[in-house]
């Protein structure tokens, strides 16, 4: 078979172009001690999380580490139950799905992990671990199956060959092909990317991420791409997410964010990307965030950034009063900047880049 022959046969067709809906999503991890283990203290990992993701999109989730982003793509599988909130796949909520019809539908969305190494059975040949899903769902015979995985490696850039070879066997970068080789078995229509170029060499991420857009023109998947390297972020994704402890601090098409940012933490990401003119590069200055990101366990009253946040510095060293940023929770909405911010001055704050 040739490779155009692995792409789906049909178009699954829905009322909406919305493939995945995230609202209000809500997880809390307990903190347990003492001799019977009682709950000390809850971690707010997520904290009322809402977006969407469109067929055929690419949404990048970004931000520091521990700010929510890894969990928040594992509820969106279901691979962990939200404390509150739902997620909608094709309207099915699959908070209220059984464990029969959830395990139906999860063929339909796949993850691809960090780690390519960890990800892989050290047992398993790539060929078992690539068939392992067609023979538990599909219930495909074993010369399909195997027909089947070289069709996926082909398709990832692999040859046929390797199918008889262990994880050990192969580079980071090869290992994260036969990972997204893996996820694309059972022709899903998502894939969570939980940052899958950060383990890998510079020379061999751009190689990873032509072959996302690739599979993705070929294939029309919807990718949910969580990584930290906002240059890596800005060439692949359609919109972004700024998270920042728990929350979207920032959601926007790709370029109007890059362009105009209006959340005082997305300005200060953006300014640490490097720039490729040496002259620009020493001459910008960047915005150097003080103080430690608070925790999650007590996260700040009122905007959760307050504690950081260099605009507010500024606009109480200029006389104004800036105690709603301590007294009250900002919504996540257009304040006047053309995107959903959640800043209580982001129709002041829009900076042009």
């Amino acid at each position: 078979m040739t490779d155009a022959q692995i792409e789906p046969t049909e178009v699954r067709v829905a009322g909406s172009d919305v493939l995945v809906e995230a609202r209000d999503l809500v997880k809390e991890f307990p903190v347990r001690g003492g001799v019977f283990g009682r709950t000390l203290a809850k971690v707010h990992a997520v904290s009322g999380v809402n977006f969407t993701l469109k067929r055929g999109e690419t949404l990048g989730l970004v931000g520091e580490s521990g700010c929510g982003k890894s969990t928040t793509g594992r509820l969106l599988l279901h691979l962990i139950a939200p404390t509150a909130g739902q997620v909608f796949f094709e309207g099915h909520d699959l908070t209220t799905l059984s464990r029969k019809e959830l395990r139906k539908l999860r063929q339909r969305f796949q993850i691809v992990f960090q780690d390519p190494y960890s990800s892989l059975n050290p047992r398993m040949t790539t060929g078992n671990a690539i068939a392992e899903p067609l023979r538990v769902h599909k219930g495909l015979s074993t010369a399909d199956a195997n027909a089947r995985v070289q069709e996926l490696l082909q398709l990832v850039g692999l040859s046929p060959e390797h199918a008889n070879r262990f994880p050990h066997e192969f580079s980071g970068g090869q290992r994260q092909r036969i990972g997204v080789a893996r996820a694309l078995a059972l022709d899903p229509d998502m894939l969570v990317l939980d940052e899958p170029v950060s383990a890998l060499d510079v020379s061999i991420q751009a190689g990873i991420v032509n072959l996302f857009r690739d599979l993705q023109e070929r294939l029309g998947l919807s990718y949910v791409f969580i990584a930290h390297d906002l240059s890596v972020v800005k060439h692949i994704s359609d919109r972004v997410a700024v998270m920042y402890l728990g929350e979207i601090v920032e959601i926007a098409d790709r370029d109007d964010l890059y362009a105009r940012p209006s959340h005082p933490y997305t300005q200060a990401l953006l300014s640490a990307i490097p720039l490729p003119d040496p002259k620009r590069e020493r001459s910008r200055s960047r915005i150097v965030l003080s103080g430690d990101v608070p925790s999650p366990i007590d996260p700040p009253t009122g905007c959760r950034f307050h504690t950081r946040c260099w605009w507010r510095q500024e606009l109480e060293a200029g006389g104004q009063d800036t105690s709603i940023c301590v007294d009250e929770h900002p919504d996540l909405v257009d304040r006047g900047n053309g995107h959903p911010v959640a800043c209580h001055f982001a129709e002041v704050n829009a900076q042009v880049v």
